[in-house]
């Protein structure tokens, strides 16, 4: 008897005729190169387990479309954005997502959306595929009907808003996603890392979406860290100012303070202090007559030359050019 085809199929189905792919077998499933009249790029789709499968998306330039209409398949799709946009449209009801760098996205197939619309620029994702209908098949009975009733109420938190949620990674689920992305797809041990490191990213992802409360609470905890950081930085300006000295101030873990800095601001400890030593600079340049030597004796640095450096890598030019502005 052959399997019935599920949307996921249908939908790889779609891109290979109408994007005129050439194809090749590997290890865990398929590689799709588009044709040249449609750009550069390529995607593979690789089968981990039955009802769990993981995708790979590289598009320099494209538009796809697809008919969502008539598919009833409870699945889920998880995925990061490595690099680039994705545009996705939404008809009838005319909906518009954006997918950018370090974003993660999560998706259900059991929807009212007619036709989607798919835009690529420079675009590099992994998407994980996890279908509930097959995974429910292998639930023990005794524990099936508790254990799809706790998913679906998971579920519904997750998307009370809508049926696509887009938001910025965590410092660890962007980890995960890089891991991910160096594994080696040609053996068995290189199935195996995947398998364990899919997963991984799986549960992190929903255990970041799957109480609301509990999220807050965390991001209450980041933000009161970032902040006393912030006024560590402030206070040390014209100090070397090290990650175990940060931790040993606040008894915190490095990994907890990485992780929280990187979650509310977008950036790494290091690069946040380099950026508050930068903005000081600007400011003394413009609103004193201090020398560059003494601007940058005052946010730290002894040595003129790593001053002039690190200000023109921030602001593309050095601080005596940007001085002169202000009197232009």
């Amino acid at each position: 008897m052959n399997r019935k085809e599920n949307i996921i199929d249908l939908y790889y189905k779609y891109l290979e005729e109408e994007f005129n792919c050439r194809t090749s077998d590997e290890l865990l499933g398929k590689k799709y190169i588009i044709g040249q009249q449609f750009g550069v790029g390529n995607f593979s789709r690789m089968k981990l387990e039955e009802g769990i499968e993981i995708s790979k998306l590289k598009f320099n330039k494209a538009d796809l479309y697809f008919d969502n209409r008539t598919y009833d398949d409870n699945i889920l799709e998880l995925g990061y954005c490595y690099s680039g946009c994705g545009k996705i449209l939404s008809l009838p009801d005319n909906k518009e997502y954006i997918i950018k760098e370090e974003d993660i996205f999560i998706y259900k197939t059991i929807n009212d959306v007619d036709y989607f619309k798919f835009t690529y620029n420079n675009c590099k994702t992994i998407s994980i595929n996890m279908n509930f209908n097959t995974i429910e098949n292998v639930i023990s009975p005794i524990w099936k009907d508790k254990s799809i009733e706790d998913w679906q109420n998971n579920i519904n938190r997750i998307f009370k808003e809508d049926i696509l949620i887009i938001k910025k990674a965590t410092y660890q689920m962007k980890k995960i996603a890089e891991e991910i992305d160096f594994i080696s797809t040609d053996n068995i041990m290189g199935l195996m890392k995947l398998k364990l490191k899919t997963i991984e990213f799986l549960c992190a992802i929903f255990e970041e979406n799957s109480s609301g409360e509990k999220l807050n609470n965390i991001k209450l905890k980041e933000e009161e860290i970032v902040t006393k950081v912030q006024d560590i930085i402030k206070k040390n300006i014209g100090n070397v100012l090290t990650i175990k000295k940060i931790v040993s101030d606040l008894n915190i873990s490095s990994y907890k303070l990485q992780e929280a800095f990187k979650n509310i601001t977008g950036d790494t400890v290091y690069k946040y202090i380099k950026k508050a030593k930068i903005q000081k600079a600007e400011y003394l340049l413009k609103n004193t007559d201090m020398s560059i030597l003494e601007v940058a004796n005052e946010i730290g640095y002894e040595n003129p030359s790593k001053f002039s450096s690190l200000f023109k890598e921030y602001n593309n030019i050095t601080p005596l050019k940007y001085r002169k502005i202000k009197y232009e």
